[in-house]
């Protein structure tokens, strides 16, 4: 596993212990997550603005318990080999180059996860957009349930510096709509910048990450382990 680039020190994705995720957690995870995307995506919103309240999000906090390692060689798609943004026409076009092939289908590591996915963000505000797939806690997209798709995102401060396995916690998880294409280990995806809810040039890094419950993530109980970073 290559660095971690470098971050602004107030977000810094740093650890001193190996990644982990829950795995007795990931019931209480995927009840947590459901309630969460359901509310998110299950109907298209009437206005052109993202939805970031979640209220189903916000009502829900995670149970106790223990946590395993991730396998020791994770798959090649979890580590970035570079990451674009750019915009244009009033969309915001994405996109990832992972170290090996994405899977346009659930593989064995993504059915042992409640949430994987690829993740651009703004550092200084804790806006992001997000590309996940999430079989273990079903469906919650109209763009894609099975697969692939979007949501914006809400982040803050994870939970690193208490002890906790979480770089960032989720505040929030809005809908949108975007396009999505796979091409070996290339991911692109444009979104219209109304969905988005953030500027271009606001993004500065890239991530691949998976979601986990989290007790010390007060309000969602959701926290982001992230895999690996790409500065945009």
């Amino acid at each position: 596993m290559k660095p971690r680039s470098l971050l602004p020190h107030h977000l810094a994705l740093h650890k001193g212990v190996p990644v982990k995720y829950p795995t007795s957690l990931l019931t209480a995870t995927n009840l947590i997550l459901a309630a969460t995307l359901i509310g998110a995506c299950a109907e298209q919103p009437s206005d052109t603005q993202v939805d970031d309240s979640n209220a189903e999000l916000l009502a829900h906090t995670p149970l106790l318990a223990t946590t395993a390692a991730l396998p020791a060689s994770l798959p090649d798609y979890t580590q970035l080999d570079g990451a674009t943004v750019r915009g244009s026409g009033g969309s915001i076009h994405l996109s990832v180059d992972a170290a090996g092939d994405i899977p346009r289908q659930p593989d064995a590591f993504i059915h042992s996860v409640a949430v994987f996915g690829y993740a651009w963000a703004d550092l200084d505000t804790g806006k992001g957009i997000v590309a996940v797939i999430h079989p273990t806690i079903g469906r919650d997209s109209k763009q894609n349930p099975d697969g692939w798709h979007t949501h914006p995102v809400q982040l803050t401060g994870g939970t690193t510096a208490t002890g906790g396995t979480s770089d960032f916690c989720i505040v929030s998880i809005g809908r949108s709509q975007a396009g999505i294409a796979i091409q070996g280990d290339l991911m692109r995806t444009n979104m219209a910048l109304q969905w988005a809810g953030l500027s271009v040039s606001a993004l500065d890094v890239a991530a691949s990450f998976v979601v986990q419950a989290d007790a010390g993530c007060s309000g969602s109980g959701l926290g982001v382990d992230v895999l690996d970073t790409e500065n945009l």
